[in-house]
């Protein structure tokens, strides 16, 4: 029987394009592999690398630090006595009488406390500065926050342009096989252009994705007191997906280390010394008076009188009659108040804020096991048959494309929730603290001293 060339052609071409096809599925393994897998590049700076370097060197973070110089400066005003007051006076009567009368005298006052005002204004300094370390700690917990959301959408993004670069290799193989067989009359032009066109919106994802991880690096790099376009390396080493911490331990952690809820019992405290320094400043400062007085007198008659000195003492004691400070009494009460009620409403608010993370990771947990038992593995399986069925002549290359295309979005998608999950885990440890040192807890609000 004579063999035709064209069917032998056909043969060969197949057998070409199912080696082409394979072979492209493989590279779309190695995607979920990339995706799926916790380190990729352990050469750059960590996660916490990047927190030290920008809580050294964030300006924002600098110009925040000087709060505690001012608090500090408060107390040391607040311990200083009211500066003495020097009196001279004189009097003399030469153009209307000559016979030499004249008075002279000078001394120096002092304004003492006498209900402890001084120590009641340094309790109120006190913890100004207390609050002034907490509202340091506040900004570095932030800013660390943002760091890791920055750090987490850098990685992301890194994995899900590698995604697009495989998927597009994918994508060529299989438009050169379209290609060849279109040139052999065996497929329309339709299926060029198709898989043509999925190319395409690749790389122009691929181009977005690549221009939002240089916004991201730039803003990055503004956090950590850097250029924007100074280069940044990163570790691009993912945590491993664990199980998920305890809720009561986690809202423990949080209610003990956040730092606008210890500022706010240190706002109850500071209310309470603001009340103490109330009742004090009922009594005013009592001045004491010490001077020497020189005079002479002039009688009618008598030979020029010899000039006289005196000591003089004198004391100052202002009445609390009609001004007992009712008024800052009454505020102060009322600061203290509003103080212990905002406690127990941040209290909630954080107890509430890491269930609903913890929540959220629970959920995310449960989505990431899905795609990667269930629908990660189907979708390659279809990848495999939509292969083989091709080879044997039963489907379009197009079905095969289809079935590359589901499963590359997939593991995007996949990427996409892998972001999502460290997104919360980044939030969870700014809820409860973990990017900063935990210090000692204030004391809550008494009677004002320290």
């Amino acid at each position: 029987m004579r063999r035709f060339p064209r069917a032998r052609s056909w043969s060969g071409r197949q057998r070409g394009i199912g080696t082409a096809i394979r072979g492209a599925a493989a590279v779309l393994a190695l995607v979920v592999m990339a995706g799926a897998g916790h380190k990729a590049d352990a050469a750059g700076l960590t996660l916490p690398q990047l927190i030290d370097i920008g809580v050294a060197n964030n300006r924002e973070l600098q110009a925040a630090r000087q709060v505690e110089a001012q608090a500090r400066a408060r107390l040391l005003q607040a311990g200083l006595l009211p500066n003495p007051r020097l009196a001279a006076g004189t009097k003399n009567e030469p153009t209307f009488n000559f016979g030499g009368e004249y008075s002279a005298s000078a001394g120096i006052s002092q304004q003492f406390p006498v209900a402890g005002r001084i120590a009641r204004q340094k309790d109120v300094a006190h913890v100004d500065i207390d609050l002034a370390l907490e509202e340091i700690r506040e900004a570095e917990l932030k800013l660390a926050g943002e760091v890791a959301a920055g750090f987490y959408r850098i990685l992301a993004l890194n994995r899900q342009i590698a995604a697009r670069d495989q998927l597009m290799a994918a994508d060529r193989k299989l438009l050169g096989v379209s290609r060849n067989r279109f040139k052999a009359g065996e497929v329309s032009e339709l299926d060029v252009n198709t898989a043509q066109l999925e190319l395409q919106k690749l790389d122009q994802e691929r181009v977005l994705a690549a221009s939002d991880r240089t916004k991201q690096l730039g803003e990055l790099n503004q956090l950590l007191g850097r250029s924007a376009a100074q280069p940044l390396a990163l570790d691009d080493t993912l945590p491993a997906i664990d199980r998920l911490p305890n809720l009561v331990a986690q809202q423990r952690q949080a209610l003990e280390r956040r730092p606008e809820l210890r500022s706010a019992i240190l706002t109850a405290r500071r209310a309470s010394a603001d009340l103490g320094l109330a009742r004090a400043e009922r009594w005013e400062d009592w001045t004491v008076g010490l001077g020497v007085e020189r005079s002479r007198i002039a009688v009618d008659g008598l030979p020029r009188q010899a000039s006289s000195n005196a000591v003089a003492l004198s004391l100052s004691i202002p009445l609390p009659l009609l001004n007992q400070n009712q008024g800052k009494i009454a505020e102060a009460g009322s600061k203290r108040t509003q103080a212990e009620v905002r406690i127990a409403a941040l209290e909630l608010s954080i107890a509430n804020q890491v269930e609903s993370l913890l929540a959220e990771l629970a959920r995310l947990q449960q989505i990431l096991v899905q795609y990667q038992r269930n629908m990660l593995p189907t979708s390659k399986r279809n990848v495999e048959i939509a292969q083989q069925a091709y080879s044997n002549g039963q489907i379009a290359i197009v079905e095969v494309a289809q079935a590359q295309r589901q499963y590359g979005e997939l593991n995007i998608s996949y990427l996409t929730t892998l972001h999502q999950y460290f997104q919360a885990l980044g939030k969870l440890h700014t809820a409860t603290a973990d990017y900063i040192k935990p210090v000692a807890p204030p004391v809550a609000s008494g009677n004002g001293t320290r």
